[in-house]
């Protein structure tokens, strides 16, 4: 019983420990990435060139020993959060939307408590809750998620 004891909390504390410590290293790493203190690493802001943005590619190099950073219009974010789940989504709409239609008889109503459903849960409620979990799953502060 000790060693169990023992173990789980030698265990529990030292995870966290070691993840308040990376937390705050990878927090100082990019606050100093930021505000250009590195001195051998540098970066640069810059829009896409129109090809760039039509063919979805980088095709300028970036300078040497600087990283290219590009404004975010705030979709690419998202778009990764449904990726691959674009099915089950569909389908959650054909039966929220039915289930509606059969209850209420009017089909108006239950394609706007359907869209006011999308609206309010899946974009807002799923967006800050996946923001959240990247947050706290690459120990990254929530601030440079904007």
């Amino acid at each position: 019983k000790q060693w169990y004891q023992r173990r789980v909390r030698g265990g529990v504390q030292g995870d966290t420990d070691k993840q308040i410590t990376a937390y705050h290293h990878i927090n100082k790493l990019f606050a100093s990435y930021i505000d250009h203190s590195l001195d051998d690493i540098d970066y640069t802001v810059g829009e896409k060139l129109f090809m760039e943005q039509f063919l979805d590619m980088e095709i300028r190099e970036a300078p040497v020993g600087k990283g290219m950073l590009y404004p975010d219009d705030g979709q690419s974010f998202e778009s990764v959060l449904y990726y691959g789940n674009e099915w089950l989504l569909f389908i959650w709409d054909v039966i929220l939307l039915s289930t509606i239609d059969y209850w209420s008889g009017s089909f108006v109503l239950s394609a706007a408590v359907a869209w006011v459903f999308n609206e309010v849960f899946l974009s807002k409620f799923s967006s800050w809750r996946c923001q959240r979990n990247v947050a706290t799953k690459a120990l990254i502060d929530d601030r440079f998620l904007l």
